[in-house]
């Protein structure tokens, strides 16, 4: 249970940073958002998952980070993008769960 918090926060905190201050400035600069979108945050999703597994492991509480990595990108999607950006939120949610599942694999392997 010790690792369980500090790896969810390092986790919650490192999305949070793309979630909310990657948008503004890569959108202000001309960028795509369909780049932050399908590239950026599905990559942070799926490191901060292989962390988490492979820290943690797989655990009744190892939903908490898909859970809270899709409720962190609702506010983000209604400030930086529209409604249309909300089918992405089940792709990061399920590529936090991907995540999580090859982090445990590489867990068992230790």
């Amino acid at each position: 249970m010790k690792p369980l918090i500090p790896a969810l926060g390092a986790a919650l905190i490192l999305t949070g940073l793309v979630y909310y201050l990657l948008p503004p400035m890569f959108l202000q600069a001309g960028g795509p958002a369909w780049f932050l979108l399908l590239a950026v945050n599905p990559l942070t999703c799926l490191f901060c998952g292989i962390v988490f597994g492979l820290l943690c492991g797989i655990k009744k509480s190892a939903i908490l980070l898909p859970i809270l990595a899709g409720a962190g990108f609702i506010p983000a999607m209604y400030l930086f993008y529209n409604d249309s950006a909300l089918v992405y939120l089940a792709f990061y949610v399920i590529t936090s769960v991907m995540g999580i599942g090859i982090g445990w694999i590489l867990y068992l392997k230790k």
